[in-house]
């Protein structure tokens, strides 16, 4: 969806009804730049990059990381305009709009109206003054936490592609929370030590590790537990040998792997591999593949251009290895996590099993877990070590492209769009600068998920406001980052990229839960022993359930009327998980829509106060901005805005109240990140405050995780840093 946006993106847009807002937003469907790196990414126009295709006429070219190039075709007669080179008019929205983009992107949930925005710009504001970086403090102060844990739990579970029903899923392994979860020693435990060696000390599941690993602040743990426990619940089929069900099997696993893990699949290596690609041109100008430097195929596969996939997908053999009963549990995991033979018989197909190296006859996973502990470490301590030919080690490598592809999905959670194409490779300069540069900071920091949030909150792309607002010379005023086919357009004003190329429906949890915790709604039940209450909705929404359903990031219309039939009269959509309630504080008794009209009668308030304060805390834009968005949200209401909330019938102001909130939920103010929201007016702030949601109580919630390092008080009219 390639505009210039305006900025003034808060006024409530005017409706003829529910229908025909949802029908509206399902029609950009279409015009959205591709938003995952496992989906097609050509652009039909021109044939580029699609299906190991080719940008030039005739001929391949190569790239090497050690810079040997050769080339038949390409240049001048590649037949692409001329690029923008490094132009970019950067324009920052300001502390407020950073605000109500950091909180749903790091925390999972809108902000608790304008008062939350208002303190942390406060702390903002302060900390700069102090000479520290305020967005930099409050953003790390955010990734911590049980609403960022929540959150991120909830990612790299679908990242892992973890089933949540049918013949995979398996609630005993990925389900059931023990006490292992509450600190980082289980992920530390794993981190430290061999899956064959003695166990933790108590069982646990990898929910616990998962959890552990976000709060040791190192997530590879749950990587390598995920990759013995996902085998404990196999494919199942029917009227096939047991041979035949071994080659899916190790399919199903190895693929996964691939795409999971290393962010590579053998299907693209012929065309695009870290030495060569066909879209590869000598001329910056031209070139459409700019990979890290480094062999790291050559390492894992043996050839830049991959394997027979028997060979590779050999050391995820299920049969002989996982055991019904005795075995290795690794780590002293729960035996519902499967258990393992560390010997090497039992193999049914006999191939030969190459990863990293030759593997020995009858390969397991118990070969293949020491390669990444090993690199792990290694490039942790040390960073990525290359060869004089750029070669680098196969545990290193292995290592390392984790690293990059979860650096890669990160940025495609907070950003919107991946900074690769669906190959894993990026296509041009300044997206290969970015990923290089935070897959280099998130190794560092020991993979920190914290500390690599931290830095794509405070990128400079990350804030960017409407070209108009900060009277930037084009509509297109960044580097095609988001949007990296725009370099095609006709129009050379046209090449780069707007803010506008950035705006995407919010990921299917951050919008659900967004909805759920504002209004105190049971959030969804994430896997059940017996299936998902919600699951239809979930799946409608994009949410990850099983290999066959892999979710999506995205709008269409079938997306749209199933979020609309759920909330569009704002009553709870009933999602069977875990209850919710104020900032930091208890599950609420009632829901917050019923308690602001309640505290509300008591104050006097009128039907207008009411629905500021829904605005307020659906899409932290109190202000009714005109007489004709007045007279819309009357009518929905079907009430007086002047009338007196008790002077009224209580059915038909709860009823229209909800359907407001409703209204609300289904817009694009709700549903899209990436649209800077105007600065709000102090004196629109909503008169109405639930109990819980007030300066005072959200100050108490957030200060000692954002100021922890600071002295500071917390009053009714905000916080103040000594």
């Amino acid at each position: 969806m390639r505009q210039t946006l305006i900025s003034n993106t808060g006024r409530l847009l005017t409706i003829a009804g529910l229908c025909g807002l949802t029908l509206g937003l399902g029609a950009c469907n279409g015009d959205e730049p591709v938003a995952s790196a496992t989906e097609s990414s050509g652009d039909a126009s021109d044939g580029t990059d699609t299906g190991g295709g080719t940008d030039t006429e005739g001929g391949t070219d190569t790239v090497s990381s050690a810079g040997e190039t050769t080339t038949d075709s390409g240049g001048p007669d590649s037949g692409e305009p001329d690029g923008m080179g490094d132009a970019e008019e950067l324009c920052d929205a300001g502390d407020e709009a950073w605000v109500k983009q950091a909180v749903p992107l790091i925390q999972g949930r809108k902000p608790e109206g304008m008062r939350e925005v208002r303190l942390l710009v406060s702390m903002i504001e302060q900390i700069d003054e102090s000479g520290g970086d305020g967005r930099e403090v409050v953003a790390r102060g955010l990734a911590s936490g049980d609403a960022y844990i929540d959150r991120w739990y909830d990612v790299f579970f679908e990242q892992l592609r973890i089933n949540r029903i049918e013949i995979k899923a398996n609630f005993a392994c990925y389900g059931v929370r023990s006490s292992a979860a509450d600190d980082g020693d289980l992920a530390a435990f794993i981190r430290d030590n061999d899956p064959t060696g003695p166990g933790f000390g108590s069982s646990f599941s990898v929910r616990d590790v998962i959890e552990s690993s976000l709060r040791l602040d190192d997530i590879t743990p749950a990587y390598r537990a995920d990759l013995f426990a996902r085998m404990g619940r196999p494919l199942q089929g029917a009227n096939v040998s047991q041979t035949e069900l071994e080659i899916v099997r190790r399919a199903n696993y190895g693929e996964i792997f691939e795409t999971a893990y290393l962010g590579r699949r053998i299907g693209c290596l012929e065309c695009h591999n870290s030495e060569e690609s066909v879209t590869f041109n000598p001329d910056p100008e031209q070139n459409h593949f700019w990979a890290i430097p480094g062999k790291f195929e050559r390492a894992i596969y043996g050839d830049a251009k991959g394997r027979p996939e028997a060979e590779l997908y050999a050391a995820f053999r299920w049969a002989g290895f996982v055991l019904e009963n005795g075995g290795t549990q690794p780590w002293g995991m729960s035996s519902a996590c499967g258990t393992f033979a560390q010997d090497h018989n039992g193999d049914l197909l006999g191939d030969a099993g190459y990863l990293g190296g030759e593997l020995p006859a009858a390969a397991q996973l118990f070969d293949i877990d020491p390669l990444f502990r090993e690199g792990l470490s290694e490039i942790a301590e040390s960073g990525l070590v290359t060869g004089r030919d750029m070669a680098v080690d196969a545990d290193q490598s292995l290592a390392f492209l984790l690293a990059v592809n979860i650096t890669n999905n990160v940025w495609k959670e907070m950003m919107g769009y991946p900074l690769t194409l669906a190959h894993s490779f990026p296509r041009n300069e300044k997206q290969l600068e970015i990923l290089q540069e935070l897959s280099e900071l998130f190794i560092a920091e020991r993979f920190s998920v914290r500390e690599l949030l931290v830095a794509i909150a405070t990128h400079p792309y990350f804030n960017q406001d409407a070209p108009d607002a900060c009277g930037a010379s084009s509509a297109y005023n960044l580097q095609p980052v988001w949007d990296p086919f725009s370099v095609t357009a006709g129009d050379p004003t046209a090449r780069l990229n707007s803010v506008g190329d950035r705006v995407q429906r919010y990921s299917a949890w951050v919008l659900v839960d967004s909805a759920a915790r504002t209004m105190w709604w049971d959030r969804p039940q994430r896997i059940g022993d017996g299936g998902i209450p919600a699951y239809g909705f979930l799946r409608d929404q994009g949410i990850f359930v099983k290999d066959a359903l892999p979710g999506f990031n995205g709008v269409d219309l079938g997306s749209l009327l199933s979020w609309e039939e759920r909330m569009a009269k704002g009553n709870s959509p009933n999602l069977g998980g875990e209850c919710t309630g104020p900032l930091g504080g208890e599950c609420a008794e009632f829901e917050w829509i019923e308690l602001m009209l309640n505290d509300g009668a008591g104050q006097g308030a009128t039907l207008r106060d009411a629905a500021i304060a829904i605005k307020d805390r659906l899409i932290t834009e109190p202000e009714i901005a005109s007489k004709a968005e007045e007279e819309v949200i009357a009518g929905v209401f079907g009430l007086d805005l002047d009338l007196g909330i008790t002077e009224a019938d209580a059915g038909l102001v709860e009823a229209g109240a909800r359907r407001y909130a409703g209204l609300l939920l289904n817009t694009p103010q709700f549903m899209l990140a990436g649209v800077p929201s105007r600065t709000q007016d102090p004196a629109a702030d909503p008169s109405i405050v639930v109990a819980g949601t007030g300066t005072l109580e959200l100050c108490e919630a957030l200060a000692p995780a954002i100021l922890g390092d600071f002295t500071w008080q917390c009053a009714a009219d905000g916080v103040k840093l000594e």
